[in-house]
């Protein structure tokens, strides 16, 4: 009840923690929060976090997740003193980059491995995407995963005129020389061909390159954002449309802001760590793709093969999509990173950056195929966290420059429990010399009751042309429910002759409906064109409907059984035993169970309960890698129990349940209402009952 209730409660702070500490909270209460913990770019799951007037305090999961061993709730502050810390409360989201000396959290000894069950032909979910339009049918993708002998397998059909594709990828951790195979569509590089490599990753995704699918309808314009400075704006060709992420620097986090082609708005954050990249000291890495672009239909040979020469350092020597060949050398170490290289006779490019608790730095010159680019930005953790953002482009005498000066501006106002932020900005552009002015700002207020107002406005002008000032205006109103939230959209422009309405939307989002999530919007423009739109996506699967995408997932079906013949295996024939507790991945589940949403080629610790009559007969096992496509099944094995009493002539004494074959001290207790004792030990074990020795030195001492 308590994650239902908090995962849509959102203040809106500013984006650093020490910042977060100087303002003022109601002294009554504590704000109560459901924060994801980012640690290295992986997300380690939602954790409590609770705000007080001077201190914000989180549970002690999230300073397990984090890599101190906490047995108790702990300031959010001292993250600070492990590394780097970045919370974003407007998301609900900690970027936590710990430094070599964080310590480690205590670790659970499994006793035993146990190899899932995994049949050479099964069908684990069928991922879907689906969007209607009333100018249009219905469009859309339904991605089935399975597994095909010692494949996992996707099979995606496209609705409505959209792209199908077959994939399907064998992994190994153990394999020493070849660790991932793909065939079909290699997600990685967007081809239709073969790829095979030796770096540690998992299913499509990878930390050295990752090539990430945008699931939007064809003609979203999107604009990419990184550590928040823009990138481009580009439209979607297909869907889902794959976009490929250049891990430049030490830290990645990219923001996808879309359009949608009915009015609406969508955003997706991505966050990569560089330090992925790097080959292990003295090892070599490599990655080799072959095939065609389903787009251009172009054959493309891709390659690389990495050197580790120290834990920081790497060098690298390959081909890029463009068929360049290349040499360079990346250094990365917690806050800073810096990578060259050469391209032949196409040129260089060099990035790096450099982080601190109060200043980022990033930085990027590049002279590729007579396109010459400079830019860097400064930003300051400060008060009013200014940043300074400059990019100069020249191709072909053509050149542009842009200069742009932000802030940041933050205060919560007790009385009306609410928060507001303001963003103001300076642009300066100059296109082959025509100098353009902006200034514009962004204003979002977060309401109690779940109320959220936004707006932005910008003023350009130009030196010359016909539209020598404009001005533009976006509003935005909303309001959150249980379930999702009500938005109103108004969008206004003028081109110096008065304002004109260029869009009103209205759109409806489930996303805390757990089967689904769904989206409805009803949008009007200046034309009386209206369009209504209803898109739905999720995953249906063994456990039913869901709104997470099990694709690049896996599941695991656990359940227990009766060990009669005492061998430690549950045997086909033994019968199953209902009601069993164990813990997974910090999820409490009752056997028979499926969990799902688990990592793939994982190993994970299950620690077992037990039920009236029988015994785990290992309190802690340990699966072996789970795989992505099929369903893991792992059946734990119980023991029935028997009762070992007896009397001995006082209370006080100490007595140990012995196993004889192995001499292990099973259990201890002392003797009491008349010298009794009862053990509880499985039925097949053969042990004794014995007095402690140092029990009967002490009492000899006594007397």
């Amino acid at each position: 009840m308590m994650k239902k209730k908090l995962s849509h409660v959102k203040v809106f702070v500013p984006t650093v923690l020490a910042a977060a500490f100087t303002l003022t909270a109601s002294p009554t209460r504590a704000d109560d929060y459901l924060m994801q913990l980012v640690v290295n770019g992986q997300n380690k799951g939602e954790y409590l976090v609770s705000r007080e007037a001077d201190s914000t305090i989180a549970e002690p999961a999230l300073w397990q997740a984090a890599g101190v061993n906490a047995k108790e709730q702990l300031p959010l502050e001292r993250l600070n003193n492990l590394g780097h810390v970045k919370i974003v409360w407007s998301e609900q989201t900690i970027y936590f980059y710990p430094r070599n000396n964080t310590a480690k959290p205590q670790t659970i000894t499994p006793e035993v491995t146990i190899e899932p069950n995994v049949s050479n032909l099964d069908v684990k979910s069928f991922d879907y995407f689906l969007t209607y339009q009333n100018k249009g049918d219905i469009a859309g993708s339904i991605t089935g995963t399975g597994r095909v002998a010692d494949l996992d397998v996707d099979v995606r059909t496209g609705i409505g005129g959209q792209e199908s594709y077959f994939s399907s990828q064998w992994h190994s951790e153990e394999n020493r020389y070849i660790k991932d195979v793909e065939l079909g569509r290699v997600q990685r590089y967007g081809l239709d061909g073969f790829a095979v490599t030796n770096e540690n990753y998992l299913a499509t995704g990878s930390f050295s390159s990752d090539q990430i699918e945008l699931y939007w309808p064809i003609g979203t314009r999107v604009d990419v954002y990184r550590d928040g400075t823009y990138l481009e704006s580009l439209v979607l060709d297909s869907e889902p449309f794959s976009y490929k992420i250049e891990l430049d620097y030490n830290t990645n986090l990219y923001k996808f802001d879309a359009v949608l082609p009915d009015g609406t708005t969508d955003t997706k954050t991505v966050e990569r760590a560089i330090s992925g990249r790097l080959a292990p000291v003295g090892g070599l890495n490599y990655q080799a793709a072959i095939g065609k672009s389903p787009i251009s239909n172009e054959s493309k040979l891709i390659g690389l093969l990495a050197y580790g020469v120290t834990n920081e350092l790497s060098l690298f020597v390959g081909q890029d999509e463009q068929e360049r060949h290349y040499f360079s050398a990346l250094y990365a170490q917690d806050d800073f990173s810096f990578e060259p290289a050469w391209y032949g006779n196409s040129g260089y490019d060099m990035n790096g950056s450099w982080q601190s608790d109060n200043l980022s730095i990033f930085g990027r010159f590049s002279d590729l195929d007579n396109y010459k680019l400079r830019s860097f930005s400064i930003s300051s953790r400060s008060l009013f966290q200014p940043t300074v953002q400059y990019s100069s482009r020249k191709h072909n005498g053509y050149q542009t420059e842009d200069t742009t000066l932000r802030t940041y501006h933050s205060t919560r106002i007790d009385t009306l429990s609410s928060s507001l932020s303001l963003s103001p900005y300076y642009s300066r552009s100059l296109n082959n010399g025509v100098r353009s002015d902006t200034f514009g700002g962004r204003m979002l207020a977060n309401i109690k009751d779940g109320w959220q107002l936004q707006a932005s406005y910008e003023y350009e002008h130009n030196d010359i042309g016909s539209l020598r000032d404009v001005e533009r205006f976006n509003g935005e109103l909303s309001k959150r429910f249980n379930l999702g939230r009500l938005t109103y959209r108004f969008t206004a422009n003028n081109y110096g002759h008065g304002w004109e309405s260029q869009q009103q939307s209205l759109r409806v989002d489930l996303w805390n409906w757990k089967a689904a999530t769904v989206s409805a919007s009803f949008n009007h423009s200046p034309t009386g064109d209206n369009n209504i739109g209803i898109s739905i996506s999720g995953s249906f699967g063994r456990s039913g409907f869901s709104k997470t995408p099990q694709r690049n997932q896996a599941q695991l079906e656990l359940s227990a059984c009766k060990d009669l013949n005492f061998n430690g295996v549950c045997e086909p024939s033994e019968p199953d035993v209902e009601g069993i507790t164990a813990t997974v991945a910090g999820r409490e589940v009752v056997t028979p169970a499926i969990v799902d949403s688990l990592t793939p080629y994982k190993r994970y610790t299950i620690q077992v309960g037990d039920s009236f009559g029988l015994s785990p007969r290992h309190k802690v096992v340990e699966s072996t890698r789970l795989i992505r496509g099929g369903i893991n099944r792992l059946r734990l094995p119980l023991t029935e129990i028997r009762e070992i009493e007896g009397q001995l002539d006082r209370d006080g004494i100490r007595v140990a349940l012995i196993d004889t074959e192995t001499g292990d001290v099973m259990d201890e207790q002392t003797t009491n209402f008349g010298g009794w004792y009862l053990f509880y030990a499985p039925s097949e074990r053969k042990v004794k009952v014995v007095v402690r020795p140092e029990t009967r030195l002490a009492n000899n001492f006594h007397m």
